[in-house]
Formats: C-alpha cells, structure tokens, sequence
C-alpha cells in the first residue's frame, strides 16, 4: 500500500473499522527563519507512521499549530489509526465475495438475509468501530526535533574547547 492511500479523516467517519493505535506526529521549524510546518507534512508524518502499525485510514485526526519548547513554529497532529472493514463479505453458502448490505447472492442465488440479520444481531449492541478500545495503550509518537541533537553537539564542543583552553594556560 502506498502512503497516497491511507486515507485521513478528521472527525468522526461513517464506515465500520477496527481501531489499532493512536498517532502523534509533531513537526516543527529547525531555525527562526525556516518556514512553519504544513499540514501536508504532519499528514504525511501520519501516513508514515499508520504504514508502521499496518492502518489503511486515520479517524478523528486534529492539528495544532503553536509554540513549543524548542521551536517557535510547531505543528501537533493527532489521530486514531484504523483498519477499515471491507464493504465485501464473503456469502455464507458459495463463500464468492458480495456486498455486505446484499440480500440475496448474485452467484448462487441464497437468500441470505436471515444470515446475515443473525450475524448483525450478535455484534448490534457494539457501536461501529469499536471492538477494542486503544486507550489504554500508549500513542505512537514521532517528532522531526533534531534541535536537541544540535544542542547536545554544541555543549560537547564547548566543553572541549574549554579544555583545550585550560591545558593552554
């Protein structure tokens, strides 16, 4: 699957899914001068992330562009990253592959209402979308904050150059 094709959803959706895990993604500007992120980066950084853990879509996705600790241009998108049910279930009596919504088998011609009114009376008291619940785990979080990379290299330099320092004197 390609990244194109996770497809991202901000609010709530209309089609059956299983939850997988929540997303964070967090970009933001290297410099003072650089420009603020997108929503296309954070969308990607999403995309990328929902790939790792095998998700086909991103619900309920919300951005939040600000400060934070190390930048003056940060962007935050939050989601939920799903498995969407497959609108194509497999007919009980010829097992060909028909719509979910199907009453009676273009293939072998079952009826197959009352199949499929028993299977719906078994999961009708679960509302979409949810079978397991992810909030207890914690977020996949990513962050493209290189900043304190940079500052850790820079205290090393000084420290050395302090050194250098004191051996010269």
């Amino acid at each position: 699957m390609k990244l194109e094709d996770i497809g991202i959803f901000v609010g709530k959706v209309d089609f059956e899914y299983e939850p997988i895990r929540r997303l964070e993604a967090k970009c933001e500007a290297s410099t003072a001068f650089a420009p603020a992120p997108t929503v296309e980066e954070v969308s990607g950084r999403l995309r990328a992330m929902a790939a790792k853990v095998g998700a086909n879509a991103i619900i309920e996705v919300e951005y939040n562009s600000g400060m934070s600790l190390t930048s003056w241009k940060s962007m935050k998108g939050t989601g939920l990253a799903v498995k969407k049910v497959s609108d194509d279930v497999a007919c009980p009596f010829c097992a060909e592959k028909i719509k979910r919504n199907a009453i009676k088998c273009k293939h072998c011609g079952s009826d197959i209402s009352h199949s499929i009114e028993n299977k719906q009376n078994k999961t009708s008291d679960l509302p979409s979308g949810i079978g397991k619940s992810v909030d207890h785990i914690e977020p996949l979080r990513e962050t493209n904050n290189s900043i304190w990379w940079m500052v850790g290299v820079g205290i090393i330099f000084l420290i050395f150059f302090l050194i250098q320092m004191a051996s010269i004197n």
